[in-house]
This record gives C-alpha cells, structure tokens and sequence, in this order.
C-alpha cells in the first residue's frame, strides 16, 4: 500500500504510471481520471521491465534503486557532505600529493580515488579511509530535516500534484 501522488490518498493501491513525460504513483481512481492505459503505455512498460532486471540483480540494503524512503546518501543519521570532490581533490593537492600517493596511502586502486573525485560516492569505508588519510571530515550531522509545508490552515492538507494539475487547468481554461 501507498501513497498517491496525485490525489493524495493514504494507503492504498497505487501503480506507476506515465504523466506529461513524468511517473508518478497513482491511485485507480486517479489512473481513470487522468485516461491511463497501461496497454498503451509504452513508456510505463519500459520502465517496468528496466526495474524487474536492476532490483533482481541488487540485494537487499542500499545497492541498486534503493528502498522507498531511504535515502542512500543518508547513513546512521549522518550524511555525505554535496561537494565532497572538491574537498577531497584540495586535501590532497594541498599534501603535494598525486591520485596515486593518496591511493598507495590509503591501500586502495587508483581508480577509486579517481571515480570519486569525479563524483562518483564511495563506499563507507573508503570515505572512512579518505577521512583518515587526509584528516578532513566528509559526513555531516543531520540538521535539516525536511518539514512538510502546508497550504492554508493547520488542518488542511498537503498540496500535491493533483492540485497542481487542478489548478493548471483551471488557468487554462
């Protein structure tokens, strides 16, 4: 059971489907309203079939797609800082050291070090061994923690993209 993105409802069927070029999790009440035709939708089908072949070569945790609501950036209620090549890249040149120096140092492949300067995220214990290395810090605490924003009153609910398409509409008509 989930949550549909258009209306709104709370615990109940959804399915994925194609919307103005973008896929979002519909209710069956939604699916008619908006003319969804999964025999038709070739883009629906597309992505259906890549999602079966990448979730049945992941296992579970945080390879692959991932699990609904987690977040892979998010580890133990701390988090990868955004520019973490570049803090990386600097720590390393301000040593006067090379890709290479810094992965002999760490004990791990130059590729490596050369994927995550390039953005690619590391695992955790290869950021272990970047911080450790370098003496630089990468994870940060949570201090954000996203805050549902309402529209109108406290007891109204959220706005979602089903509202968004109402009102859409109305201004175009």
């Amino acid at each position: 059971m989930g949550n549909c993105e258009l209306c709104g409802a709370v615990s109940v069927s959804t399915k994925r489907m194609s919307l103005h070029g973008a896929f979002v999790e519909g209710c069956s009440k939604c699916q008619v309203k908006m003319g969804y035709n999964p025999d038709t939708d070739e883009a629906a089908k597309n992505v259906a079939r890549v999602n079966r072949k990448t979730s049945a070569a992941t296992s579970g945790g945080y390879g692959g797609l991932g699990t609904a609501g987690k977040d892979i950036m998010v580890r133990d209620g701390k988090e990868l800082v955004d520019d973490f090549p570049s803090i990386i890249r600097e720590a390393r040149e301000n040593r006067g050291w090379d890709q290479r120096t810094l992965a002999l140092k760490m004990k791990e492949k130059i590729n490596i070090i050369q994927r995550t300067e390039s953005g690619k995220r590391p695992g955790d214990a290869v950021i272990k061994k970047f911080e450790k290395s370098l003496k630089i810090s990468l994870l940060r605490e949570l201090s954000d923690i996203a805050v549902e924003r309402t529209v109108g009153n406290k007891e109204s609910r959220s706005l979602n993209l089903g509202d968004l398409i109402k009102m859409a509409r109305k201004e175009g008509e």
